[in-house]
């Protein structure tokens, strides 16, 4: 009687393919995970500083002058975000200084470096510098909040020009996948006899453009969209 039987090669073979599938598929596996807690972090981190600007102009009951106007090199900008914007609007940063330690306070900052955020303890030591299609972005000062989260402003802009890390120290601490530059901008203005006022700010891309290229990354617009279930 003929037997059938598979040979050692045969069954090495055949072991090589599964733990390459398997490998493949954890890999996979693991990378959704990792972008889905990302995206998590990122939704948090929008909806809790979207909060605090609006808490603090409610509560002081005044608007600081500090913020962009929407940008005029980017016509979609006020069509993406449904801005109101009457008048032409005059930017200003006189208060972003205050507005920024008020913001801080609100976010529920526990560690405050501002004369060099990492010898300070707010940022490790391999720290990337900005990209350079965000623009120039020098790290002047961090903020440590209480969920690990980490914000930092672009030299003296504050709050007009800034970026948070939506997972603090840990990694992979790169532009796109874990850090994300915002710009308090101007949504909503009106005009009261000829003269325009700002009624509401936001936190905006800082470049509705795409920020930086990489395959693995993604702009601050592309996880708003995302983080609204916007396709």
């Amino acid at each position: 009687m003929k037997q059938n039987a598979f040979t050692l090669s045969e069954v090495l073979l055949t072991l090589a393919l599964i733990g390459s599938l398997a490998a493949m598929t954890l890999s996979t596996v693991g990378a959704s995970i990792q972008q889905r807690a990302r995206l998590s972090e990122f939704r948090t981190a929008y909806s809790k500083m979207d909060a605090a600007i609006r808490s603090i102009t409610t509560d002081e009951s005044k608007m600081y002058a500090c913020y962009y106007a929407p940008s005029a090199s980017d016509p979609n900008e006020i069509s993406e975000f449904g801005l109101t914007i009457q008048g032409t609007i005059t930017e200003t940063g006189a208060e972003c200084e205050a507005l920024m330690r008020t913001f801080a306070r609100a976010m529920g900052v526990t560690r405050f470096c501002e004369t060099n955020p990492v010898t300070e303890g707010c940022l490790p030591n391999n720290y990337p510098a900005g990209p350079a299609d965000v623009t120039a972005f020098t790290i002047n000062h961090a903020y440590v909040l209480d969920n690990s989260m980490i914000i930092f402003d672009d030299d003296s802009k504050y709050l007009r020009q800034f970026a948070i890390d939506v997972n603090g120290r840990k990694g992979p601490n790169k532009w796109g996948q874990d850090i994300f530059p915002f710009s308090l901008k101007v949504t909503e203005s009106k005009v009261v006899y000829g003269n325009t006022f700002v009624t509401a700010v936001g936190f905006l891309p800082a470049n509705v453009q795409r920020e930086y290229n990489s395959v693995t990354s993604k702009t601050t617009l592309e996880m708003i969209q995302e983080s609204a279930g916007q396709h």
